[in-house]
C-alpha cells in the first residue's frame, strides 16, 4: 500500500493549493463545492483524495471510500464532515480500520516512548456561530438565500456539543537536540507511507474562528534514497510538494505552537472491495 501512495500521490504533485477544495456536492444544502476533484487541494483533501484512489480499483468504490474517509459513516452533509483531525477525523478513519495511531510506540535508545499527549476543547458551537455568508457555498443563489441557509447553519451548529480532543505527538524537544541535529534514531522509526499530522497543542484561535485547535497541517511520508520526504499540500509553496521533513521540521522549531508531530499508518494492504469496508 506503500508504493501506491507514494505513486498515486507523485502523481498529483504540482496541482495548485486551494483551501477548502471539497464540498458535498450539487445536492449539499451548504456546500457545494465538488465531491472530490483532481485538480486543486488543500492539506487535508490532498490526504483524503490520494487514501480513496489507493483504496479503490474502480470509480465506484473510489466514491465510496472518499465518503467513508471525509464523512463519519459515510453520510454527506457538512454537519457530519470531518471538519477536525483530531476530534473528528483521525478518530472516526482509526474506527473504520483506515488509520492506526502508532505515535506512542516510536521509542528513544533506552527503550523508552517520547510521546506527549496535545488536549484541545474543540468547540464546534462556537466555531459555527463564526461562520460568514463566505461558508455557504452555492452555485446559483441570490443573497437572500445564502442568508437563510446561514442562519440554519448556524442554528445546527448550536446543538452541538463542544468536545474534548487528544493526540499524542513526538515532541521537537525530542526529535531535535537544542542545536537543532536530527534524532535519527527517532525518525528512522517512521515507516514509509506514513502520515504526520502538524501538531500545535491547545492552538488558541478562539478570536479567530471560535474554538481551539491541536493540528494545523498533514501529509504523507516517504523514504527516498534514506531522507525523509514530506509530501504534502503547501499554502506557503502554492501547490502540493515534496520537502525533507527534517528540513521542514528544523524550521518549524521557530514557531511559539508547534510542538511536535503526529504518526499514522494505513492500515489496508491492498485495495479495498465494493462498499470500501476495511474491517
Amino acid at each position: 500500500m506503500a508504493t501506491r501512495l507514494d505513486v498515486i500521490s507523485a502523481k498529483l504533485l504540482g496541482k495548485p493549493y486551494l483551501l477548502g477544495a471539497l464540498g458535498e456536492g450539487d445536492e449539499g444544502r451548504y456546500d457545494q463545492y465538488p465531491l472530490y476533484r483532481m485538480d486543486a487541494f488543500d492539506c487535508e483533501t490532498y490526504v483524503d483524495t490520494v487514501l480513496a484512489i489507493a483504496f479503490a480499483n474502480n470509480v465506484s468504490t473510489f466514491k465510496q471510500c472518499i465518503r467513508k474517509i471525509r464523512y463519519r459513516n459515510g453520510q454527506v452533509s457538512f454537519i457530519d464532515r470531518n471538519h477536525f483531525a483530531s476530534l473528528d477525523w483521525n478518530q472516526n478513519n482509526q474506527k473504520q480500520g483506515f488509520l492506526k495511531d502508532i505515535t506512542t510506540t516510536i521509542k528513544d535508545k533506552n527503550n523508552q516512548p517520547v510521546a506527549k499527549i496535545a488536549n484541545a476543547l474543540i468547540n464546534k458551537p462556537a466555531w459555527y456561530q463564526h461562520f460568514t455568508d463566505k461558508n455557504i457555498r452555492l452555485n446559483n443563489t441570490n443573497a437572500s438565500e445564502q442568508t437563510k441557509r446561514l442562519d440554519e447553519l448556524k442554528n445546527k451548529g448550536r446543538k452541538l456539543k463542544a468536545l474534548n480532543a487528544s493526540i499524542p505527538y513526538l515532541p521537537l524537544s525530542a526529535l531535535f537536540d537544542s542545536s537543532g541535529r536530527a534524532n535519527e534514531y527517532l525518525f528512522k522509526q517512521i515507516p514509509n507511507g506514513a502520515i504526520i499530522e502538524i501538531v500545535r497543542p491547545n492552538w488558541d484561535l478562539r478570536k479567530q474562528i471560535g474554538t481551539c485547535l491541536n493540528v494545523s497541517h498533514l501529509g504523507f511520508v516517504f523514504w527516498k534514497h534514506g531522507t525523509l520526504i514530506f509530501r504534502q499540500a503547501s499554502s506557503i509553496h502554492n501547490h502540493t510538494v515534496d520537502v525533507s521533513l527534517i528540513d521542514y521540521l528544523r524550521d518549524a522549531r521557530k514557531s511559539p505552537t508547534i510542538d511536535g508531530i503526529n504518526v499514522q499508518v494505513v492500515l489496508p494492504t491492498q485495495p479495498l472491495s465494493i462498499g470500501c469496508n476495511a474491517t
